[in-house]
């Protein structure tokens, strides 16, 4: 079998007394198609949130390209995407403000954050339209 990318062990989240997350456990390998479904209030949005650095877990373990997610959750970031049920952007902020926002949460900033910025600009052909709101 190839190398996980993604391994989620006895994953779980509690609020108080509630345990909204009940030990996740799975694998993914490069190139596999996953979905995580279930019914509303089974625990599928708190487990995003929780592998993408969103959520502390209350408990368990997640490995992203070999990193912990809870003791190297900068490199683990650097290695996930996650596509929001909502559009995360925000209309009062420009398409160049938006990514700047976004890669700060990703824990990108100086140089490399501009630089970064301007090549998805460029990507997406928005650059003369960067700033407009």
């Amino acid at each position: 079998m190839a190398e996980p990318i993604l391994t989620v062990k006895d994953l779980r989240k509690r609020f108080g007394e509630f345990e909204a997350v009940q030990g996740v456990s799975f694998c993914m390998v490069r190139g596999e198609i996953f979905s995580l479904l279930g019914p509303n209030g089974a625990g599928k949005t708190t487990t995003i949130s929780m592998l993408s650095t969103l959520l502390r877990p209350s408990s368990g373990e997640v490995v992203v390209n070999g990193r912990s997610l809870l003791t190297d959750p900068q490199a683990a970031k650097q290695a996930i995407g996650v596509v929001p049920q909502e559009i995360a952007l925000y209309d009062a902020l420009s398409a160049r403000q938006n990514l700047h926002f976004w890669g700060r949460m990703y824990g990108m900033g100086g140089g490399a954050l501009k630089e970064r910025v301007e090549e998805v600009l460029t990507q997406v052909d928005l650059r003369d339209r960067a700033d407009d709101r």
